[in-house]
């Protein structure tokens, strides 16, 4: 199941918190299985199997830790946990702190090497693998919540930092 496909479907429905992790679970597990599968046959992984399996990661993170906080919490409820995490990962979507301009960037950094130019690209690439799970989570949660709720909860984000 593509990720295009899993929240073009999940986007025409509403689901509980626990509905969302479990999603979430089952995503990674299925492109961790797909790594898996490949690497045990000895295929190349595609840029988009990588991304898939990051993306997946990243979110199932967020949601594993919503869930933790959920189960082993500060006495909120799980209203009140999301819209924490919602503060939390909102910045990330308009990350632009990691932005690189590659050729510009090297030039005045002296970064010469192949691998230090992967690692410059990997990086980058992370961010932006972030910032699409943050915008990933944050259209979950407005499935979960009124959208007046969802919206009062992400202006109210606005200004705080990441601690996610």
């Amino acid at each position: 199941m593509s990720r295009a496909l899993a929240s073009s479907s999940a986007q025409r429905e509403t689901l509980s918190v626990e509905a969302v992790i479990e999603q979430a679970r089952q995503m990674r597990q299925h492109n961790a299985d797909t790594v898996g599968r490949r690497l045990s046959r000895g295929e190349r992984l595609s840029a988009e199997v990588l991304y898939d399996v990051l993306h997946a990661q990243t979110l199932a993170g967020w949601w594993l830790l919503v869930d933790r906080h959920i189960q082993h919490g500060q006495g909120l409820t799980p209203e009140q946990t999301v819209a924490r995490f919602v503060s939390w990962i909102s910045p990330y979507q308009d990350d632009d702190s990691s932005v690189l301009d590659t050729v510009t960037s090297f030039r005045v950094l002296g970064l010469r090497c192949e691998h230090e130019l992967a690692l410059a690209h990997v990086e980058r690439a992370l961010a932006l693998i972030r910032q699409d799970a943050a915008r990933t989570f944050l259209t979950q949660v407005t499935r979960l919540v009124p959208a007046s709720s969802a919206e009062q909860a992400l202006d109210s984000s606005a200004g705080q930092e990441a601690e996610a």
